[in-house]
C-alpha cells in the first residue's frame, strides 16, 4: 500500500517530469545531441508510465491538503460468493460506503417528419411552329352520312384541340388513322385526318 506521501510524490513526478525534462534536455542539447535528447525523453516517458503503474496497481491511501480531502480512500471491491469459493482466503476489507449516483434525466427530442408534397408529372407539349393567321376561315368538318368524319389539319392544330373540337378522344384519333403517340405530335399542315 502507498503512503500518503509516496503518492503526493508520484502525481508530481507524473504533471511535472515531462516538461521540466524536455525544457532541461533542449537546454542541453549542445551538449548531448538529437540522440541524447531522444534517450533522455524516453527515460522519462518510461518513468512516468511507472509511476501511473504503481498508482494503479496499489490502494490508495486519503489524499489530504490540511483538512481537505482530495482523494478519498481507495478500498479493492470486495469479491462474490463464487469468487470466494475459487480463490485463496484473502482478508476482510472493511466496506466502505459509496455514495449513489444521483438519477439524470434525459431528454430525447424527437422530430416528426415534415409531409413533402409530389407534383404530378406535367405533360410535356412541344411547341408547333405557328404561322400567321390567314384570312380564309377554317374548313368546317365534312360529314359524311354513314361514314367517319374527315379533317384537314391546319396551321397552330394539335391533336387535343382536334379532339376537343370534335369531342373524340386522342387516343380515338390515333387508333383511327394508325398513328404512333410520336406521329400524333408531329403533325404536318395539309394531312387529312378521320375522326371517328
Amino acid at each position: 500500500m502507498l503512503t500518503e506521501t509516496t503518492l503526493w510524490f508520484l502525481l508530481i513526478f507524473i504533471f511535472l517530469a515531462p516538461p521540466i525534462g524536455a525544457l532541461i534536455l533542449r537546454m542541453s542539447q549542445r551538449f548531448i545531441g538529437a540522440i541524447g535528447i531522444a534517450i533522455g525523453m524516453t527515460v522519462i516517458l518510461i518513468g512516468v508510465a511507472a509511476a501511473i503503474f504503481t498508482i494503479s496497481r496499489n490502494p490508495l491511501p486519503p489524499l489530504r491538503i490540511s483538512d481537505l480531502t482530495l482523494l478519498p480512500a481507495w478500498v479493492p471491491p470486495v469479491p462474490d460468493a463464487l469468487d470466494q469459493e475459487l480463490l485463496p482466503v484473502m482478508p476482510t476489507v472493511p466496506v466502505v460506503p459509496t455514495m449513489t449516483p444521483r438519477p439524470t434525466l434525459t431528454v430525447t427530442a424527437t422530430r416528426t417528419p415534415e409531409p413533402t408534397l409530389t407534383a404530378e408529372p406535367t405533360p410535356t407539349v412541344e411547341p408547333t411552329p405557328t404561322a400567321e393567321p390567314s384570312a380564309t376561315p377554317e374548313p368546317p368538318a365534312t360529314p359524311t352520312a354513314a361514314g367517319p368524319r374527315r379533317y384537314t389539319v391546319q396551321a397552330g392544330d394539335t391533336l387535343r384541340v382536334i379532339a376537343e373540337r370534335f369531342g373524340v378522344t386522342i387516343e380515338a384519333i390515333l387508333q383511327a388513322n394508325n398513328l404512333t403517340p410520336a406521329q400524333g405530335d408531329n403533325l404536318q399542315v395539309g394531312q387529312e385526318l378521320v375522326i371517328p
